[in-house]
């Protein structure tokens, strides 16, 4: 097994945190790089260095494209043997514009969130936050609006799956008639629950404009006749009710007053309902997980830090008066988050 090696007669800390930093914005710049120049549709067809540079342009330095393109190898996003170039299945299904799941539009957006104030974070604490623009206030609909498209991948790709798979553990699950996906944006994560429900129907509540854009989402997946549309701010609009789930997946940061909206939530489910909840949980005085604290950083240095605490969204789920809640840690592709099962009476247990 290797190991970084580290003198026990240095009375020094390892250096090795350092060095992995280092590592950080050169991945970052072959992804862009990889997804700006097409070079997993240039793979499908061409494999050697002459015939890919011809693909690129015909200015293209093959020394750096070599470098580059070894670089992919080594993060994993192309594979090579005998100096020959391949798609890894990663970059195949993920990095390919014409691939239902390609994160191009992703990639761009959390970088637009997650990077846009590093650079300036010691002006920042020295002398406030910047002005944030309307459009990238966290709430905006025009910002969600945006990025219905980028969600619909990463929901497609297998976020549905992994949600719906929870879904199934529940004991009630096979008895789900009627399901409620709260701020559920594209809405691909009810369909994947429903898929799995034969004869249930959903509601799906979001603001106007993402409804739109979630119904033509709603329609790829041949699921137009089970779904229904509910457009408003889930704060105000009436949620109606007797639905036997109701999930909210990292969307409840803009809920005003929080026991109220559970109390709505809870007057929503049938007697025997299960209302879940997936959203990080900070933990150690908010400095934990480190992947969901320093994701949200750019957001926090601009005032927009939302991110829940661990217990948070149960306790308020407590004071709304459901007589039965769990909570479990998982560990998600985005990263470690909490997963909060609670039921209006003492129904059955997971």
């Amino acid at each position: 097994m290797e190991q970084k090696l580290h003198s026990s007669h240095t009375p020094y800390p390892s250096m090795a945190p350092l060095f992995d930093l280092f590592a950080g914005p050169p991945k970052m710049a072959v992804l862009e790089a990889a997804i700006e120049l097409g070079i997993a549709e240039i793979l499908v067809n061409h494999s050697g260095v002459d015939t890919i540079s011809e693909q690129i342009g015909p200015a293209t330095n093959n020394i750096g494209l070599v470098a580059f393109l070894d670089a992919m190898v080594a993060m994993g996003l192309a594979k090579k043997k005998n100096k020959q170039y391949s798609n890894t299945d990663f970059s195949r299904h993920f990095l390919h514009h014409e691939s239902p799941v390609f994160m191009g539009g992703l990639v761009k957006s959390m970088k637009a969130m997650q990077h846009k104030n590093l650079a300036d974070i010691a002006n920042i604490v020295k002398n406030g936050p910047p002005e944030v623009p309307k459009d990238q206030i966290l709430n905006s609909e025009v910002k969600w609006e945006q990025a219905v498209n980028h969600l619909a991948a990463y929901q497609r790709a297998g976020m549905g799956a992994i949600c719906a798979d929870l879904m199934e553990t529940l004991p009630e699950f096979k008895g789900l008639t009627k399901i409620l996906d709260l701020g559920g944006g594209p809405g691909l994560i009810g369909a994947e629950i429903l898929k799995r429900l034969p004869g249930a129907k959903g509601v799906l509540v979001d603001l106007p404009a993402i409804i739109k854009r979630a119904k033509a989402e709603i329609i790829k997946e041949g699921m137009a006749e089970r779904i229904s549309f509910l457009p408003g701010d889930y704060n105000d609009v009436d949620l109606g009710n007797g639905y036997d789930l109701i999930w909210a997946s990292h969307n409840l940061y803009y809920v005003k007053d929080r026991v109220s909206f559970f109390k709505r939530l809870k007057k929503a489910l049938t007697s025997q309902g299960v209302l879940v909840c997936l959203h990080e949980g900070l933990t150690h005085e908010r400095t934990a997980p480190d992947d969901i604290v320093l994701s949200r950083l750019s957001l926090a240095l601009e005032g927009q830090d939302v991110s829940f605490t661990q217990g948070e969204i149960a306790a308020c789920i407590e004071q709304a008066g459901f007589e039965q809640i769990e909570t479990r840690t998982l560990i998600l592709p985005s990263g470690i988050s909490e997963l909060v099962v609670a039921r209006p009476g003492k129904g059955l247990k997971t």
